[in-house]
């Protein structure tokens, strides 16, 4: 064998050993997806501990794509579109993620959109409910939550024939879900919707809008806070004036933490969800029990959405044979019928997720119940 001859096998062979290394790193390495979370507050630490609970029973049951362990990478968002823009930045250009999961905040998330969009890459919102998330036309974002208007088809009803309220005020987070909630509450009530007031997302003192809200002879009050720890001083504050009509949560944001900020002041205040802990299905009372081992509580909707954000995108790259290419991910997520805690999901083709029926929930002896 010449000199050349000799130099170009090694050349050869110096490539294709290289080469087979990557491949074999690459299929021993972890799985990537990235979290983005107000993990500061109590719902943002609410999803991710359901997210964490996803990836520690996914590994537990051998990982994905022949045994790769899946990794998450969690940045905080801070209930602000430019942090979460930032988050998204990171997690696309320096971790080099191709799926995201969680967040709290329609305003984030739609701030998040394009970005997610020009590295092509996959959003899988867990809670944000303002229903332009899964308008932008961009065919690689998904949602868990139901929306407002989709809870509107239910809530509606009942908040007008039964509880019947003559005038309604109403304290809303100064966010996209606030707006087009108070939008429809206009549409919905007319005049009788005689306050409306909203309040900044670090914003913590209420006593201003709550007693302008009492003062306007409302005897409905209802409150729109993704943030627990602001709607639970929100309650506090309503009591403390002696406002003694109908306290409404806007479905989807009550919670046992909050309710606990707020003590008494939360007895009666009513809601309506997507989910409770009692389902009866196998899976949630798999994920029930997992959930208490690990946290020593029972998971309500929020822990329940971060946990389905990201098993089913997990479950999409095993199902779909690759964690790189995103549009055969995306269409994997989108044509099948996924098995979660709340049974059986499935997407349209704007990448919204079937959500059933909502619950209608009561608190009652500062517990959180099914209002029957």
């Amino acid at each position: 064998m010449t000199i050349l001859k000799r130099h170009v096998a090694a050349l050869t062979l110096g490539v294709a050993l290289a080469i087979a290394n990557q491949a074999g790193a690459q299929e021993g390495s972890p799985v990537k997806i990235g979290l983005i979370n107000p993990i500061k507050t109590l719902i943002g630490k609410q999803n991710v501990e359901g997210a964490e609970l996803a990836v520690a029973m996914i590994n537990k049951e051998g990982g994905i794509l022949g045994g790769r362990k899946v990794e998450l990478i969690t940045y905080d968002t801070n209930f602000a579109p430019p942090d979460g823009v930032a988050a998204v930045q990171r997690l696309l250009t320096q971790d080099e993620v191709k799926v995201i999961a969680g967040e709290i905040s329609s305003s984030v998330a739609l701030a998040a959109i394009p970005v997610v969009e020009s590295e092509e890459a996959i959003f899988v919102a867990s809670v944000p409910k303002h229903p332009d998330v899964t308008k932008s036309g961009y065919d690689r974002v998904f949602r868990m939550n139901s929306t407002t208007a989709l809870d509107a088809e239910s809530f509606d009803k009942f908040l007008v024939e039964t509880v019947n309220p003559q005038k309604v005020a109403i304290l809303a987070e100064n966010s996209d879900f606030g707006q087009v909630t108070i939008s429809h509450m206009k549409e919905l009530f007319g005049d009788k919707l005689v306050y409306s007031d909203t309040f900044g997302m670090q914003q913590s003192d209420f006593a201003a809008m709550s007693t302008n809200a009492r003062s306007s002879g409302a005897d409905m009050i209802c409150i729109v806070g993704s943030n627990m720890e602001q709607y639970g001083n929100i309650l506090r504050a309503l009591s403390d004036l002696g406002f003694d009509g109908r306290r409404c949560l806007m479905p989807g944001i009550l919670n046992t933490q909050g309710v606990q900020i707020a003590g008494a002041a939360a007895e009666s205040a009513f809601s309506a969800d997507i989910y409770v802990a009692g389902l009866d299905n196998e899976f949630n009372k798999r994920f029930v029990a997992a959930f208490e081992e690990k946290f020593g509580r029972k998971p309500e909707k929020i822990e329940v959405l971060g946990f389905e954000s990201v098993w089913i995108a997990a479950k999409a790259m095993d199902k779909a044979g690759t964690a790189e290419d995103t549009g055969k991910i995306a269409e994997t997520i989108r044509s099948e019928t996924w098995e979660t805690p709340r049974g059986q999901v499935s997407f349209d083709e704007d990448g919204q997720a079937s959500s059933g029926e909502l619950i209608r929930l009561v608190v009652k002896s500062g517990e959180i119940v099914v209002d029957r």
